[in-house]
């Protein structure tokens, strides 16, 4: 008589919230037991798919046609890969009730032959919701030019548009009438004129979101007469909109009306974000007048009087003064978040303004400029940024855009100046110490009610480090839960060749590491290699009944790729490797010889290394 427990006679719904629990290597692990469990568990490893690169396309590709697993796809996300006109085309059939599609590579040979335009591929996603195109417009312009198009299903719509294709925003706009349902868009790399925003939310009445990213906006009226004649354009509100996002555009500078405009058209936004085009490469521009300026200060000061229902508000490389606060409390606007940052000493003043405002925001995202590597400058922002808000929880820290790169800025001082802080994240910037860990450790001892920060999350992009900071995290923040870290090098004596993140207390929830380098001899040598070994130990497994685990994970079979640039800031992208493969290595402490990562702590839920889920 079999003791096996009848699994055929349950939903795959049970299943589905059992995987619902379990990481991405339980979920195989799962599926490796038995054919049963295989069938069982299948679902769920392939209901999100995130494929990067033409080798690991090619796998999950191949994988689609022999078995039923296309079906389970809900989530597609293609990245840097140049399809077939045949793995397109075939790719519905394979994939039929996909919600979400991001694709974000281009297809080979794809062009659309006029005699089938009546047989449409792209039929069987009906269920289609999402679309994102970052390359080729072909997915979006197959659904606008067939006839039995499933673009009314769409919800969210984002798509960049090819310079080499001047027909494309033609037939977009002509199409666009089909997405009635539509209540997120977004346009890349894009020229607009008033006429085609009107338009826009015409053909989508129901439009929430609208985000324009490396978009031009056409000028409204020559003279400042006509410029001023903007603002009382009696243009229809659209009610619906909640977010409007310009990003990396390049014409607030001279085309201010376009901020009159935004006033009256999204008085009841309450996400607005506006980011004009910067580059270290790019000549300073004149600066204006007095009364240029005053009429730019007074066009955002009207978005403060006439968008009551603003909660995020975000002002990059926009000259701004002390009037948009004032608008703010005027009409008893309170914020939840901003980001500031105009490439210059003013942003301190725009600090300041904030702290003496009503505002009392809990995120802020600061963008730095080329005078913080000077030090009394860096630590004077630091403590306006501490006196900015009394419940600052999230800061966004940036040098990217300043030209400087690896600016120290001090940890322990701003985690001092901002003890409230449960998510910090620097990016393009140096992680360094004013004072020692041994002075941590030693007013930690001494003073027991010494105050501890509540930082729980910690990223690190696009910077350096010593493996001082771990030890100092160590001792300061007990509450650090997640940890992750993305194209950064360590910094300190070449002969150190070890990443230490060694803190045997922390109970970690998550820790991503990806393009971490080691040390390089020469300042200006050539950028070394990933590491590519992670001796990772827990002191706490009670999985596996004893009192430590200890793995050895090693990322190969690394490939040639280039990062395709959110922004076209004059950056040009970089090319560099990422693994398509990792392994488990049986003995873990017989290491192979090469830098290292070494992780010790007390226990980690999920660890990510190389854009692999390991753990």
């Amino acid at each position: 008589m079999s003791n096996q427990l009848p699994y055929d006679y349950y939903p795959l719904e049970i299943f589905d919230n059992i995987a619902h629990y379990l990481t991405t290597k339980q979920k195989g692990i799962c599926q490796s037991v038995c054919r049963s469990w295989r069938r069982f568990f299948t679902p769920s490893q392939y209901r999100h798919i995130h494929v990067r690169g033409r080798r690991q396309f090619s796998q999950f590709y191949k994988s689609l046609e022999p078995e039923f697993v296309g079906h389970y796809v809900r989530r597609l996300s293609v990245e840097d890969v140049y399809m077939t006109a045949q793995e397109l085309h075939t790719l519905p059939m394979l994939c039929p009730n996909l919600i979400a599609l991001s694709f974000n590579g281009k297809s080979i040979d794809s062009t659309v032959e006029e005699q089938k335009v009546e047989y449409s591929p792209f039929a069987p996603w009906s269920h289609l919701r999402r679309l994102t195109e970052l390359q080729d417009l072909t997915v979006t312009n197959y659904l606008l030019r067939s006839p039995s198009s499933p673009l009314s299903s769409l919800t969210h719509l984002s798509i960049r548009f090819n310079d080499n294709d001047p027909n494309s925003k033609a037939d977009f706009f002509a199409g666009l009438h089909k997405a009635t349902d539509l209540i997120n868009l977004s346009l890349d790399s894009v020229t607009l004129s008033l006429s085609e925003i009107e338009s826009i939310h015409q053909a989508c009445p129901h439009l929430q979101k609208l985000r324009l990213m490396n978009a031009r906006l056409e000028p409204i009226g020559s003279t400042v007469k006509e410029k001023r004649a903007v603002a009382t354009f009696l243009c229809q509100p659209a009610k619906s909109m909640r977010s409007f996002e310009y990003q990396n555009g390049s014409d607030l500078y001279d085309n201010y009306e376009w901020l009159y405009y935004f006033a009256n058209k999204y008085m009841a936004i309450e996400n607005l974000e506006l980011w004009c085009e910067y580059s270290v490469d790019t000549p300073h521009r004149i600066p204006p007048n007095v009364s240029d300026l005053e009429e730019r200060y007074g066009a955002l000061a009207r978005l403060g009087m006439t968008c009551r229902s603003l909660k995020s508000a975000a002002f990059l490389n926009v000259s701004m003064n002390h009037w948009f606060f004032e608008a703010l409390d005027q009409m008893g606007t309170q914020l939840e978040s901003i980001a500031l940052g105009d490439m210059t000493d003013n942003t301190i003043d725009l600090l300041q303004y904030l702290g003496e405002s009503r505002q009392n925001i809990s995120n802020l995202t600061l963008w730095g400029w080329p005078s913080l590597c000077i030090q009394e400058t860096m630590e004077e922002i630091i403590t306006t940024i501490g006196q900015c808000s009394e419940r600052l929880s999230s800061l966004v820290f940036s040098m990217r855009f300043s030209g400087i790169r690896n600016s120290p800025v001090p940890i322990d001082m701003l985690l001092k100046c901002c003890p409230k802080l449960s998510s910090l994240k620097l990016d393009g910037i140096q992680a360094a110490l004013l004072s020692s860990t041994d002075f941590a450790r030693d007013a930690l001892v001494n003073n027991p009610s010494f105050v501890r920060p509540k930082l729980n999350r910690l990223v690190l992009e696009n910077g350096s480090f010593r493996n001082e900071l771990f030890e100092y995290l160590s001792i300061r923040c007990p509450n650090l839960a997640k940890l992750e870290i993305g194209s950064c090098a360590l910094i300190g004596e070449c002969s150190q060749m070890e990443v230490r993140v060694d803190m045997p207390n922390h109970v970690f929830e998550k820790i991503s590491i990806s393009h971490l380098r080691p040390p390089t001899r020469y300042h200006h040598a050539t950028v070394p290699g990933d590491i590519r070994l992670f001796d990772v130990s827990l002191l706490d497994a009670k999985k596996k009944n004893s009192n430590h685990w200890h793995q050895l994970y090693e990322l190969t079979d690394y490939e040639k790729y280039t990062d395709s640039l959110t922004f076209n800031y004059e950056q040009k992208p970089m090319e560099t490797n990422r693994p398509t493969k990792y392994t488990c290595h049986a003995n873990p402490d017989d290491r192979p010889a090469g830098p290292f990562v070494s992780i010790q702590c007390q226990s980690l839920q999920e660890l990510n290394i190389g854009n692999f889920w390991v753990i």
